[in-house]
């Protein structure tokens, strides 16, 4: 709706489209993967806790 407003030529469109998907999921992909590693840390505490008791 961006690229619609300004104007843009269809290959201009289709840039910045592409540019933008990329970009969310690129940034959704790092959300999730700091996520994931944030639980792994925290299973991998409390099982070396309950081991030591």
């Amino acid at each position: 709706m961006f690229a619609i407003a300004l104007g843009l030529s269809p290959i201009e469109k289709i840039t910045v489209g592409i540019t933008a998907s990329i970009f969310i999921i690129s940034f959704t992909w790092i959300s999730i993967k700091g996520d994931l590693n944030k639980i792994a840390k925290e299973l991998i505490e409390d099982n070396d806790n309950n081991q030591d008791n």
